[in-house]
């Protein structure tokens, strides 16, 4: 069905004019928060390659490979305990509220993570003889002391989101990336601490972006006219069914590292290379991220008719900018790792395969955001469950054949898989068909161009002076 034109609009009365209007302009302020978001995210990430390649060449790939593990495995246990609540925080906050929603975040914070870093450290021989190959057991203990640090931030970040304060995300996420890069020339490159000082500037970085979205979820709480209450019972009965959807995402990206940990006899060189690729690989997830971070709660506190017109336009664009980025990643990847990090070099076949997968799904991530906004966790869950299982199963078949390319093109199979079955669920619930997502459109193109010119334009007149 077509767009109704002005005229059809006026012709409707001053109503549905209105409608239009306020439709706009939440369309313009959704647009808005995406391209902070997203200029936010590209300032991290510069920062965050630096750390990397200075990470990279100081320890190596053996030390860059350790490091990994032991940074990975906070994530890890946060995303086991998180029950859903993130998302959970990110609904009730963006429908209003937020009372009391703060505090709960820190008694569930401490209810959950207490048992878990006992559980951890009683486990220990067991995770060193299995996943973390005999790492010193004091930086493993080090590693797990940023787990209630990070699940917090989880909580308090849902609650900015939901309220979509996307200055805060800023200010919190590129004052953090400058502090690690401080914390890692001084104690990595200055004092050469190797992993210990990258595991220090691991900590501080938790400690200081906790703090961070501790602080703006407050301000941003208090700025609601008329908060409701929302009750724990409440935040667990919407985030309890999220919970397999946000479980295995998570997995779905990072469980080829654990199997590569476990399969390879000896993991900590390939490791190295893997994660150097899927550092440059998440590159392209940078605008989908933003995308998907605000159109949730943008869904959430819309109506569903706007949300279902919306949708396609935004998949087509958000998959047509993912594309443009990772096309171009290619060549840079190829000129630049072997003049500035030679002795990674191996880590190219696998970017090669994994960069098809990251764009294919950038629609995962807003029909995700889509369906999860409209409440229904039931169908994300579904996918993403499905979608896991079948990572798994094609890395225990690939990576025993092909190492880190085999881990990477299951990552591809299952990412592509992922997404089609996103578009014919979402197509159904939106009323349109599933190729609407996919395929661009002259006006989708023009958007996207007319939108990226723009933004280097406000870029550029933010940098003159006067």
């Amino acid at each position: 069905m077509a767009e109704p034109t002005a005229t059809d609009r006026a012709a409707d009365g001053p109503g549905v004019e209105a409608a239009a209007v306020g439709e706009s302009e939440a369309a313009a302020g959704f647009s808005n928060r995406v391209l902070v978001f997203f200029v936010t995210q590209a300032v991290t990430a510069a920062l965050g390659f630096f750390n990397g390649f200075f990470l990279a060449r100081l320890i190596g790939p053996a030390g860059k490979g350790d490091y990994y593990l032991l940074t990975f495995l906070p994530p890890t246990l946060m995303i086991l305990a998180q029950l859903g609540l993130p998302q959970a925080f990110g609904f009730f906050s963006a429908r209003g509220q937020t009372k009391r929603l703060l505090s709960q975040s820190i008694v569930l914070t401490v209810l959950i993570t207490a048992p878990i870093l006992i559980g951890s450290i009683v486990l220990l021989p067991l995770i060193r003889e299995t996943i973390l190959h005999g790492l010193p057991p004091d930086q493993i203990v080090v590693s797990l002391l940023a787990l209630p640090l990070l699940l917090n931030a989880t909580f308090t970040t849902g609650i900015i989101v939901g309220r979509q304060a996307v200055r805060w995300l800023a200010i919190v996420n590129v004052g953090t990336s400058v502090l690690t890069t401080i914390v890692i020339v001084i104690v990595v490159g200055a004092l050469g601490l190797g992993v210990w000082g990258a595991l220090i500037a691991f900590l501080v970085t938790a400690i200081v972006q906790a703090l961070g979205f501790l602080i703006g979820a407050r301000r941003e709480s208090s700025k609601v006219p008329d908060p409701q209450t929302t009750s724990m019972r409440e935040l667990l009965r919407y985030g309890l069914p999220f919970y397999p959807t946000s479980l295995t995402q998570f997995f779905a990206y990072r469980v080829d590292v654990y199997l590569l940990a476990v399969l390879l006899a000896e993991p900590s060189a390939p490791l190295g290379y893997y994660s150097l690729a899927v550092s440059f690989a998440e590159l392209v997830f940078f605008f989908p991220n933003a995308v998907s971070a605000f159109f949730f709660p943008h869904v959430a506190g819309s109506s569903p008719e706007d949300s279902a017109r919306q949708v396609p336009v935004v998949s087509r664009v958000t998959l047509l900018i993912t594309a443009a980025v990772a096309v171009a990643l290619v060549p840079i990847a190829t000129i630049v790792l072997p003049i500035i990090l030679p002795a990674f070099t191996p880590s190219l076949p696998a970017l090669y395969v994994l960069l098809p997968g990251v764009v294919a799904i950038s629609i995962s991530k807003v029909l995700a955001g889509y369906l999860s906004g409209l409440g229904r966790n039931g169908l994300t869950s579904t996918v993403s469950v499905s979608a896991f299982v079948l990572n798994v199963v094609l890395n225990l078949f690939l990576i025993p054949r092909a190492g880190i390319v085999g881990a990477a093109t299951a990552s591809l199979i299952s990412y592509t898989f992922s997404s089609v079955v996103y578009a014919i669920l979402a197509g159904r619930v939106a009323g349109v068909s599933p190729l609407a997502f996919w395929i661009p459109r002259p006006d989708d193109v023009r958007f996207t161009v007319g939108s990226s010119m723009a933004l280097a334009r406000r870029v550029l007149r933010r940098r003159q002076p006067g």
